[in-house]
């Protein structure tokens, strides 16, 4: 089943069918707003095709975060951590700069104990993410 893609104005997402990784890409103001469509938009790709491979979120295009979108992230990421089996579901942030860097860390959860969710400066590294955290936990149970 074809997922469409998200266009939003500052979150576009599209599902790659023959990868299974979900690409999120936010730019200029990030609002509460591109992070509920976008969380939203993720939630269609579980339900309709299940846990993808991976997700890459992109931040690059993004000139400044707004308040509301961190809390909006975070609650959006907990109750879908609670409504879908994600635990094996790699994750990787894609930024410009250690300011973003910085920015993500933290809400995030971007911590050594949540190995699933990784930084990276570019889209190869992102996608070179997904594949070694697949490889390393190809022997654990689902």
């Amino acid at each position: 089943m074809a997922i469409n893609p998200l266009d939003h104005p500052n979150a576009k997402a599209h599902f790659d069918e023959e990868t299974r990784i979900a690409y999120v890409a936010y730019s200029g103001f990030l609002d509460g707003s591109a992070s509920t469509a976008a969380y939203e938009w993720l939630a269609g790709v579980n339900e309709n095709v299940g846990i993808p491979y991976g997700e890459v979120f992109d931040f690059r295009g993004v000139t400044e975060f707004m308040p509301d979108n961190l809390l909006e992230a975070r609650k959006k990421s907990r109750r879908r951590n609670l409504r879908s089996e994600i635990h094996n579901l790699p994750v990787a942030m894609v930024v410009k700069d250690y300011y973003q860097e910085e920015i993500l860390r933290g809400p995030m959860q971007n911590v050594p104990e949540n190995n699933r969710k990784t930084i990276v400066k570019t889209m190869e590294e992102a996608v070179e993410f997904l594949h070694s955290w697949h490889k390393q936990h190809e022997n654990s149970t689902e």
